[in-house]
């Protein structure tokens, strides 16, 4: 179910079912996402005592449990080329030359012991 404002005051919206219209306006808000650029840049947050963001921190978590840049970059509100750069950071903050190795690195670390950046949460099921 979807609903689309139907007058400039917004006190009046349209609901839609049909689920083909639904699917429609989920891809496209979903695409728009993806390309967006905030309007209120946040402070850059300075790395921790290890050389490790806490954006960093969130993405190392995600890839130590399998997840890929896709999937990073989805679960993190990110642009995949922004998660790309944050894991390349990170691997070489770490020494990494492959994925199997920063993964590796990541638990021998233990940057992941300190609190990582919350990201939206995970849809459930």
């Amino acid at each position: 179910m979807a609903f689309i404002p139907a007058s400039k005051d917004r006190s009046l919206a349209l609901e839609i079912r049909h689920p083909v219209l639904v699917h429609h306006f989920v891809t496209t808000l979903d695409r728009l996402w993806r390309l967006a650029t905030p309007m209120h840049p946040q402070a850059i947050q300075p790395p921790s005592d290890n050389g490790v963001t806490p954006r960093q921190q969130a993405i190392a978590a995600l890839l130590v449990e399998g997840h890929t840049d896709a999937v990073i970059a989805t679960r993190l509100g990110l642009n995949i080329r922004t998660a790309r750069v944050h894991i390349a950071k990170l691997a070489s903050t770490l020494g990494s030359e492959s994925r199997a190795q920063l993964g590796y690195l990541i638990g021998q670390s233990g940057i992941l012991e300190a609190e990582p950046e919350s990201g939206p949460p995970a849809p459930e099921g």
